[in-house]
């Protein structure tokens, strides 16, 4: 190193005591240690800040992927309903004939056939509850928790879709 690259590198510090002055090049052992100790606890910070950024992006991309489901399916069930004629009377006792959708053929409470015809894939979480009954399905799945402490219940999301709407 050159002798204009030492002093653009090095800190001087010129104090006085009372009787003499003195001068520093550089940092003491202490101040060292302490500026580690800082920049290990930022670096921490850091890495917090990051995980639980990665557990909010991988509950979102889950949601995402239940909804993909949800909807796929809601269109296959709203293409092959079975259809009725029915029939109803107004206030004037005229006939009212209407089509009426029926998706009971559809119903599945099974969460292992429900998630398989649904075709969910879920990054690192389970379907925890998967139901079709009349046209609505709903489907629930744990999110990611951050640490083991955190309750399971407040990490749990849900949706539901009614076929029709």
């Amino acid at each position: 190193m050159d002798k204009y690259m030492y002093r653009c590198i090095s800190v001087r510090i010129s104090y006085s005591s009372p009787n003499k002055i003195q001068r520093q090049n550089g940092s003491t052992i202490i101040e060292a240690i302490v500026a580690m100790f800082v920049l290990s606890f930022g670096v921490l910070a850091l890495m917090l800040a990051q995980i639980a950024g990665v557990n909010t992006s991988i509950n979102a991309a889950n949601q995402g992927e239940v909804t993909r489901a949800v909807q796929n399916y809601i269109e296959v069930m709203n293409s092959e309903p079975k259809i009725s004629l029915q029939e109803k009377e107004d206030q004037a006792k005229n006939k009212i004939l209407y089509f009426k959708k029926d998706f009971s053929g559809f119903n599945d409470d099974n969460l292992t056939s429900c998630t398989k015809k649904l075709n969910i894939h879920l990054t690192n979480s389970k379907v925890s509850s998967c139901k079709i009954k009349d046209g609505e399905i709903t489907v629930e799945w744990g999110g990611q928790m951050i640490n083991k402490d955190d309750d399971v219940n407040d990490n749990k999301f849900s949706y539901s879709l009614t076929a029709g709407q």
